[in-house]
């Protein structure tokens, strides 16, 4: 079990990540995944539901971070990591099910053993309506961003501490291209493998070295670095 809580200091809606994989907590993160993979964008074919839940058989090998409201507790973002199987030649991860597998575009020097998958990246379309503007700010005062890229932060915030929990080194995904626009806005770049494919709509597979972006960060992104790998 890992567990970690983080909050945003003085900014107008008060966040707190939590990470964790006890069963309580993954409920909680399958529940708000139905809501917003469900209930807003009409997935109901595409993924397995039970009891308001969205769930698959990676959920057991994925760490779970959920972002709530600290003023009323409501679920408000989630994302897991799914971690490999330990075969060396074979992580078995969702990206995989691509074929040809974009793995193939990897480098050879990429430890298989050490990669692990974000997935179902998201927040809550009624949080970001009312959201948007917010100004969230750091332990200084300044401001970090406003609506999806604050939020995007802490997310991102909580997949890091999965990876090192995990000593996991490289990230893969599947990600929709605003996602991936956004977080290299924050700091956070992922290298393409390939082109952008269908895949739950259009979807463009991708990986980054952690240890590359963290040093990326604290020399282009100085003041967005400790908010991610603080």
């Amino acid at each position: 079990m890992l567990s970690a809580k983080r909050r945003t200091p003085e900014s107008q809606v008060p966040l707190e990540l939590t990470v964790s994989r006890e069963e309580e907590h993954v409920v909680k993160c399958q529940r708000l995944r139905y809501k917003v993979y469900c209930v807003e964008r009409g997935w109901y074919n595409e993924v397995n539901i039970n009891k308001g839940r969205e769930y698959d058989e990676y959920d057991e090998r994925a760490g779970h971070a959920l972002l709530t409201r600290g003023d009323n507790g409501d679920s408000i973002g989630v994302v897991r990591l799914i971690l490999p199987s330990g075969d060396v030649k074979n992580p078995a991860l969702p990206i995989q099910e691509m074929k040809p597998s974009p793995f193939e575009l990897l480098g050879d020097d990429v430890d298989m053993t050490r990669i692990a998958e974000v997935s179902r990246f998201s927040v809550t379309q009624d949080y970001n309506r009312r959201t948007t503007d917010a100004a969230h700010k750091d332990e200084k005062g300044s401001p970090i961003s406003g609506g999806l890229s604050a939020l995007s932060i802490h997310l991102m915030h909580g997949v890091v501490v999965m990876a090192r929990e995990n000593n996991i080194r490289y990230l893969c995904a599947t990600m929709e291209p605003a996602l991936l626009m956004l977080l290299a806005r924050i700091g956070v770049r992922f290298d393409p493998l390939g082109e952008p494919r269908e895949y739950h709509g259009l979807r463009q597979p991708c990986y980054c070295d952690l240890e590359v972006v963290e040093e990326d960060m604290k020399r282009l992104r100085p003041e967005k670095h400790p908010l991610i790998f603080g």
